[in-house]
């Protein structure tokens, strides 16, 4: 005979409606509670009906991940696979599962979004057209941006203080007495992009010095991308001594580069990157580079979502993360 919810319920102590509450609003009972509940219930082999608990609350229990082409598949993703983990976990604690796709996978040959009242919020990571956005708001489906601040007010989201990342990373290079300093900038969303250019012109510009074009380059923010660049701009006279690269992936392309032409990291050419990705330990030199805390992203932009769509109001609109440098071999 099947177990039931009051085979559950007598098992771990609590109420029929307290382990239902745990499984349809967990947020609506305790930590302790909720911790005895589950435990009752995977002793006792028990597993909620998924389809009839969606039913009753008028939801499907899914949510989506909706990641910019450029970045997929975001489980490999040295930047967005943390975040999408924490935002995982934060879906299993409501027992909601998460869909991951993209923007291209979700259009139509037409170019309109595909859109089935099959999910209750979306979160787009990186960049996304607001008109993307607005489709999912015509559906009544809450939308949080992750990694993307666009100007309206009506959009939710979730970002981190590039501006004030890119200013840290080429302050820590005119403190070390660097004069010549490039820049390798992925081509990420416009705001990321731009925010980030501003963030190393505003520090050059402090210090009374002038970027050189030779030496700022716009490239895909891959590993090879960084190596190509790198290897052509060593080549050039009068060559930077040190270079801000907006991503890892970007810094540990250059750093191949800088190694592989016979030059010394940091000696002759100093490098820091953006984010403190997994890659930024596992090269050598290991890379100096700005911390992003990617588990708190995707921690918040999960939570403010599951707020939508419980309705609550959500007063913040924007979040942004704060950036540290963290300072290793390459500077």
């Amino acid at each position: 005979m099947a177990t039931t919810i009051i085979d559950v319920a007598k098992k771990c102590g609590y109420s029929k409606a307290t382990v239902a509450r745990a499984y349809s609003s967990p947020q609506s009972v305790s930590e302790r509670a909720r911790e005895k509940i589950y435990a009752a219930a995977k002793e006792l082999h028990y597993a909620p009906n998924a389809i009839a608990r969606a039913m009753v609350r008028q939801r499907t229990e899914n949510i989506a991940f909706i990641i910019h082409e450029k970045q997929y598949p975001a489980i490999l993703n040295p930047f967005y696979s943390p975040i999408l983990e924490a935002a995982m976990q934060e879906a299993t604690k409501r027992n909601y599962s998460i869909f991951i796709t993209t923007s291209q996978d979700m259009r139509l040959p037409n170019g309109e979004m595909y859109i089935e009242k099959n999910m209750d919020g979306v979160i787009f990571a990186g960049e996304v057209a607001g008109s993307s956005i607005q489709e999912f708001q015509k559906q009544n489906i809450p939308v949080v941006l992750l990694n993307n601040c666009p100007d309206a007010e009506e959009f939710l989201s979730v970002t981190i203080d590039h501006f004030h990342g890119a200013e840290i990373a080429v302050e820590h290079l005119c403190d070390r007495g660097h004069r010549r300093i490039g820049l390798l900038a992925g081509r990420f969303s416009p705001h990321v992009f731009e925010a980030r250019l501003q963030g190393y012109l505003s520090v050059l510009e402090r210090h009374g010095l002038s970027g050189d074009s030779r030496f700022i380059a716009d490239l895909d923010p891959t590993l090879e991308d960084g190596e190509r660049v790198m290897t052509a701009m060593l080549d050039q006279p009068d060559r930077p001594t040190a270079f801000f690269c907006t991503n890892d992936t970007i810094a540990a392309g250059a750093v191949k580069a800088v190694l592989r032409s016979g030059l010394r990291v940091p000696e002759d050419i100093a490098i820091v990157g953006f984010d403190d990705s997994y890659i930024s330990q596992v090269i050598e030199p290991e890379l100096t580079t700005i911390r992003v805390d990617t588990q708190a992203m995707g921690r918040l932009a999960a939570q403010k979502l599951f707020d939508m769509i419980d309705g609550k109001d959500v007063t913040e609109k924007h979040v942004e993360i704060p950036t540290e440098l963290i300072i290793r071999s390459t500077t």
